[in-house]
């Protein structure tokens, strides 16, 4: 299937116009209309010039790229490559945030944890998660971030558990990395507890205070998690 969406890429982009000739490149943009992860590359469709180039190989600058982007394709010597993404609002933005204003005692929570967030994501290549949570007492706090594909099945799972902590408030802040084929997932964002915890959702004295930016406010949160592509 992908040697064939490589071909019909290839025979259209022959016969696109050449208007500066043989040995100049041809800088075009069009609007993504799929994104295809198999048989070792990652290769879109673009609409553009009253057609559609399928198939067509994608450079890492467009690894996350998705339907509806504006996207640069180069054609020289026949060949056809998206070169990049044109950037929209937002396009720094996580893949994927949560955050919560909520503060204390957690109840008693499912044994596969309490679903925060779920989310679906096409997304593919290192991904790394990031969890932070305000907490107090002598238990424990876990955050988990699952990753399942079209069927269902558990792709990927990043989780994380505070230290024991006894007394005061422990800010804890953790991030790791999973690596996911290009694919289309349903991302579930799991917390837990054990033990004697809880959520603390005032400042402390000093220099502890809860995480505040341009999303969370100048209130701040105890507690968030994010994911980011790399």
């Amino acid at each position: 299937m992908n040697a064939d969406l490589m071909r019909a890429g290839s025979t259209l982009a022959e016969m696109m116009p050449k208007s500066r000739g043989a040995e100049s490149a041809i800088v075009r943009v069009g609007t993504v209309s799929a994104v295809h992860g198999a048989g070792g590359y990652l290769t879109v469709d673009v609409d553009m010039s009253g057609g559609t180039l399928t198939g067509i190989q994608a450079t890492r600058d467009c690894a996350n790229a998705h339907v509806g982007d504006r996207c640069v394709v180069e054609t020289y010597a026949h060949v056809s490559i998206a070169t990049g993404i044109l950037a929209r609002p937002g396009a720094g933005d996580p893949l994927f945030s949560w955050s919560s204003t909520w503060s204390g005692t957690p109840g008693n929570e499912p044994s596969d944890g309490f679903a925060e967030k779920t989310q679906s994501l096409t997304v593919g290549g290192l991904i790394m998660c990031e969890v932070a949570a305000a907490v107090n007492g002598t238990g424990e706090y876990g955050m988990a971030f699952e990753f399942r594909d079209a069927d269902g099945k558990i792709a990927a799972y990043w989780n994380a558990t505070s230290p024991q902590k006894n007394g005061g408030t422990l800010r804890w802040v953790t991030t790791g990395t999973v690596l996911l084929p290009y694919d289309t997932y349903t991302v579930r964002l799991l917390t837990y507890h054990w033990g004697s915890m809880t959520i603390i959702g005032t400042d402390s004295s000093g220099n502890s205070r809860k995480w505040r930016d341009s999303v969370w406010g100048t209130d701040g949160v105890p507690r968030y998690a994010r994911l980011y592509h790399l």
